[in-house]
């Protein structure tokens, strides 16, 4: 859910969606729409790809390996700790783990050292429509709750918007859609 910028807590976008779903993609198209010279800071917690990308485009980045949501919330924290004292952003991008659990996810970030500093105020699921029936049952759940958690819904091409709508999702949007919400503060 949406909550509104608080100025004493730096306001955080937590990206979630399986392995393979263009997540990176995503997020380099976000930061492509950033303003000149925002100071944006990303936690990569999904394999390091998108945190070597936007290192070379100026945007402070720390990657941290293990389950976010459950055996690695000390890595989280320290990792969210560590990048917020060095980078000072101004927004902050949260790449998640494929396999993290929203919910589990959420909590971690809610532990009172983070949420006095973070403010998470958008949740954006990457999710390609083709894959809602073709995944394994286990990953189609895990998948399922990713989206009911998320503001945002997002595919890359209008099809796939349209695909995720047929499928009930009516938070389906494009990148450029929800890019433009994340980048200008507004409301999913």
């Amino acid at each position: 859910m949406w909550q509104p910028y608080n100025p004493q807590m730096v306001p955080a976008c937590l990206i979630t969606g399986l392995p393979g779903a263009d997540k990176q993609g995503f997020i380099a198209a976000l930061a492509a729409a950033r303003p000149h010279g925002a100071p944006w800071a990303l936690l990569d917690n999904d394999g390091g790809g998108s945190a070597q990308a936007l290192t070379r485009k100026g945007i402070a980045t720390e990657v941290v390996i293990g389950c976010a949501c459950c055996t690695g919330q000390v890595t989280l924290q320290v990792g969210l700790v560590r990048l917020l004292r060095r980078s000072r952003p101004g927004f902050l991008l949260i790449a998640a783990d494929g396999a993290a659990e929203p919910d589990a996810l959420e909590q971690a970030l809610r532990q009172p050292e983070l949420a006095r500093a973070i403010a998470l105020t958008r949740r954006v699921c990457v999710a390609p429509p083709q894959w809602l029936a073709a995944l394994p049952e286990a990953a189609r759940e895990r998948l399922r709750r990713q989206i009911a958690a998320a503001d945002s819904v997002v595919a890359a091409t209008a099809a796939g918007v349209a695909q995720l709508r047929a499928a009930g999702y009516s938070q389906a949007s494009g990148f450029t859609e929800t890019i433009h919400q994340i980048v200008t503060g507004a409301p999913a």
